[in-house]
């Protein structure tokens, strides 16, 4: 019984050549685009699963709450907060810390960079050297709390020892090549000297930690003294692993007690509160949306969307099956009468309809396995992460992957066949082979609406694919507030000694000498990146409710020049106003320049009042004091998806520079970029030498939003791909259903652009039917989504009016490619037809 069911089912797909293929490709690239999207969704959801006790691992991060109302957070907390918890609450088993290493250099300083460099002596005298920018010092027990496999050295002692490192597979290559790391030297900055201790495993990508290289706390406290027990520099990351069975819930709520043991009332004053949290490992990448974070994170509402993507690219395709099965419904009407008549009973004939929409989900299937093979690379390039090390490493196919394709072919085997099984052969032989439910209105309706939801979907799509287009070309195109073009940034050396200041200023001496160099600067930051230095701040004699939040930004004298930010009020530095490490007392106080949002923060309204406003602020343990004597204008520090920042301008004694910033107007910019290589090399010998550009890497900033651009217009483009395969369908059976029709509209005179208009007539009005139901939904949702930015694009007509008339174009095109022929036929060979 089952071959005869697979024989007539093979026949019938055969026969009806058009109709299957469209099925068959439409399903296909229907599970092809579900299956890529989930692969994404679970790569996005994997992130941290491999550590072996991840349900007992949390990080403790900061929260700050204006009243009830939580109005930021910060991933970095205190030094002391690790130590504190464990000796405080049974329930923590153990802590770790990491923290940037480049925020220390030969002494204690609140200088930050990016990268450091790290270099080793070759065998044969060469000098191998490095900027490395992904460097922290850690605690030991991280590597036994966390599931990072050591290739060599051991996990319980690998950080223990001073001046010991940790590296993984990637960088023991980049350094020592083939030789064996282990009891190998580095060193950092050409100052201190570290013993490789271990080799990691390279860091997997499905990890919020990354890191290249890790250097024992020890060696912190070895070097930099045992001052790094401090509850007011929140730069260190802390993780707790619990005890099993430790209630997670309970013990947060005992932080507020420990923080008023340890802090009494600082950081909470007013309605302004600081409170510590616990925060699973598991949800940090997709839910974790503080500042300072350790990695970029993903979004748990992409995630959702894509899902809910996936789920819409599939049940289109199922819609297209359904409504050229219906649309098929009267030859095989017929099929189903005379098998009635010779005794079928309706289970027989359902199972027959089930065996045609499981040959078609089965072929299905294996085109989309092959088009997935295909598409792998691609894909992997379209959201820019190496997916198939991480899903695909015990094997090709996993056992939760096998489910989910099992869930799919059988849910579509099910969908799809389910109507015509039901519906067909249920009807009584008579009925059946008059052909009555083909030209019955529920048939009719059944289509329309199935038609209806496609367009529906489409029109949404295209709106959202538009408007996220115009958002974020609006974001990248408006003027940030300074010069970003041709504007070249090298990357300072790591050089603290006595002669660092002589030799900045023999390199900015000789590129200002360059032909096509237009000015130049140093800083510790750059815009296109979150400044580091960040401090609470209020007007000298200002309540401690008025402390607000600002970065502060080390700078020489020609940062604004070459910027070309724009002083609004007051004046500049002169070369002599310096701040020194020294500490203060409240009548030495420190020069320095604000921007706009700085005085609005100060709530001040005019600029001019805030000159010579005295500040005071945190630095490090130690108060600071700062006199305002000039306000610039805002600029965009980061994306515009953030509002301004406040941002304090000083002027360091030092000159640990991380950047110097070469505005160029050459037309030649290799040969600039090559001369400035060559006083970079006579001014920091053995140094390696790295830039970029600022507009490319301002745009860095964009890189997630356009990824997400990316993925929703390929897969928007899926979706009215299959939809117009569906219109195809119905089109070649529309145009054989009503060929005698068009014969003798033909003979009575009609034109062949006024049966194309018959044609199109009836998908067009359920098209308007679709775009009046989707219009509200574009509205609502489009203005929710633009709400979370701080710079956005106001809702336009084109948002609502261009969805609908590309879908009339493709329309159009879809019916006129069938019916156009069918238009142009002779009459009489229309008439002729059965």
């Amino acid at each position: 019984m089952l071959k005869n069911y697979f024989l007539v089912a093979l026949r019938n797909l055969l026969r009806n050549k058009i109709f299957s293929l469209i099925n068959i490709f439409g399903l296909a690239v229907g599970l092809a685009a579900c299956f890529l999207i989930y692969q994404y969704v679970q790569f996005e959801e994997s992130y941290d699963s491999f550590h072996e006790k991840r349900g007992q691992l949390y990080r403790v991060p900061i929260q700050f709450y204006n009243g009830t109302s939580r109005v930021g957070g910060s991933a970095t907390a205190a030094p002391a907060l690790g130590p504190a918890l464990k000796a405080e609450f049974p329930e923590v088993a153990d802590f770790a810390r990491m923290v940037k290493t480049s925020l220390f250099t030969s002494s204690l300083t609140s200088y930050f960079a990016n990268s450091l460099e790290f270099s080793r002596v070759a065998t044969n005298g060469e000098l191998v050297a490095f900027n490395e920018e992904r460097v922290y010092f850690a605690d030991a027990p991280l590597l036994t709390m966390f599931s990072f496999p050591l290739q060599a050295g051991t996990a319980t002692n690998a950080l223990t020892e001073p001046n010991t490192v940790v590296i993984t597979e990637k960088m023991a290559q980049k350094y020592f090549g083939t030789e064996p790391p282990l009891g190998k030297e580095l060193r950092l900055n050409r100052e201190m000297v570290l013993k490789v201790s271990g080799v990691l495993k390279d860091i997997p990508e499905n990890s919020h930690l990354q890191f290249d290289i890790l250097i024992s706390f020890p060696t912190l406290m070895k070097s930099f003294g045992n001052g790094y027990t401090l509850w007011g520099w929140s730069a260190f990351y802390n993780y707790i692993l619990l005890t099993p069975g430790a209630n997670p819930q309970a013990l947060e709520a005992k932080f507020p007690a420990l923080q008023k043991k340890y802090l009494g009332n600082d950081f909470n004053t007013g309605d302004r509160r600081m409170l510590f949290s616990l925060q699973p490992i598991a949800d940090i990448h997709l839910d974790s949306q503080l500042d300072n974070e350790q990695s970029t994170n993903g979004s748990q509402r992409v995630v959702y969307f894509l899902s809910i993507l996936a789920v819409f690219i599939l049940v289109v395709a199922w819609i297209n099956y359904i409504n050229l099965s219906t649309a098929k419904a009267l030859e095989r009407a017929k099929e189903v009468g005379l098998r009635k008549v010779v005794g079928a009973h309706r289970m027989q004939l359902m199972w027959q309809f089930f065996m045609d929409a499981l040959l078609v989900n089965l072929l299905a299937l294996l085109l989309a396995a092959a088009l997935v093979l295909l598409c792998w690379p691609l894909f992997e390039k379209l959201v820019d992460k190496p997916m198939g090390d991480v899903l695909f490493r015990d094997g090709l196919i996993s056992g939760r992957q096998l489910l989910a394709i099992a869930a799919m072919f059988f849910a579509g085997v099910v969908l799809v066949g389910a109507y015509p099984a039901l519906v067909l052969s249920s009807f009584q032989p008579v009925q059946v082979l008059k052909g009555k439910f083909i030209k019955s209105t529920s048939g009719t309706l059944l289509r329309k609406g199935m038609i209806a939801f496609q367009y529906t979907l489409s029109v949404l799509l295209i709106a959202g694919a538009f408007t996220i287009s115009r958002q974020l070309s609006y974001m990248q195109s408006q003027d940030p507030g300074y010069a970003k073009d041709q504007l070249l940034v090298v990357e300072a050396p790591a050089v603290y000694d006595s002669t660092a200041d002589d030799r900045v200023a023999f390199f900015k001496n000789g590129v200002a000498q360059l032909s096509g160099v237009h000015n130049l600067t140093a800083s510790a930051d750059v815009p296109g990146q979150r400044i580091t230095e960040f401090s609470g701040m209020k007007r000298m004699n200002a309540p401690d409710q008025d402390y607000f939040g600002s970065s502060i930004m080390s700078i020489d004298t020609t940062f604004f020049s070459t910027y070309n930010i724009k002083l609004l009020e007051g004046r500049l530095f002169t070369d002599d106003e310096r701040m020194t490490f020294r500490r203060q007392d409240k009548h030495e106080a420190i020069r320095a320049v604000v921007n706009e949002e700085f005085v609005r923060r100060m709530g001040l309204q005019n600029l001019k009042d805030a000159l010579h406003e005295k500040i005071v602020f945190g630095w490090g343990p130690d108060e600071r004091y700062a006199e305002i004597i000039g306000v610039t204008a805002n600029h965009h520090q980061v994306s515009l998806k953030e509002d301004y920042s406040a941002i304090l301008y000083m002027r360091p004694q030092w000159s640990a520079w991380k950047y110097f910033s070469i505005n160029l107007q050459s037309t030649d910019m290799p040969a600039a970029v090559e001369a400035i290589r060559e006083q970079y090399a006579k001014a920091f010998p053995d140094h390696p030498f790295s830039y970029f550009f600022l507009n490319d890497f301002f745009d860095r900033q964009y890189h997630a939003d356009r990824q997400f651009e990316n993925i929703f217009s390929v897969f928007t483009a899926l979706a009215i791909v299959v939809t117009c395969l569906g219109l195809l369908g119905l089109s070649v059976f529309s145009v054989a259903q009503r060929t005698k029709e068009m014969g003798i509209r033909k003979v009575l005179g009609a034109s062949a652009t006024r049966i194309l208009g018959l044609f199109a007539q009836d998908f067009l009005k359920v098209l308007l039917l679709s775009w009046c139901l989707a219009a509200p939904v574009i509205y609502f949702a489009g203005h929710a989504w633009l709400e979370t930015f701080s710079f956005r694009i106001p809702m336009s007509w084109m948002m609502f009016v261009l969805p609908v008339a590309l879908l009339v174009g493709l329309t159009l095109l879809t019916i006129g490619v069938i019916s156009l022929k069918a238009a142009l036929e002779n009459p009489v060979k229309a008439l002729r037809h059965e």
